[in-house]
């Protein structure tokens, strides 16, 4: 995505929303991510995304309610 370096990587940021899965811990590296966004003033279109391993039924309404978010 980013770091701290370059910011926001020099793009221009409409909307942003983030979303992916984890095999092993509690899912830190979202939580960094919503940190990094936070202090690099972009704000994010939706609640973020995570789940473990696959997602579940629960994970895949977040994920349409996500793109329902950016549509």
């Amino acid at each position: 995505m980013f770091n701290s370096r370059n910011a926001n990587g020099g793009m221009s940021f409409e909307y942003v929303a983030l979303f992916g899965s984890y095999g092993w811990g509690d899912g830190e590296w979202m939580r960094s991510w919503e940190e990094s966004c936070a202090e690099a003033g972009i704000t994010l279109a939706a609640e973020s995304v995570i789940c473990n391993d696959a997602p579940d039924g629960e994970a895949v309404e977040a994920c349409k309610a996500l793109g329902a978010a950016l549509a």
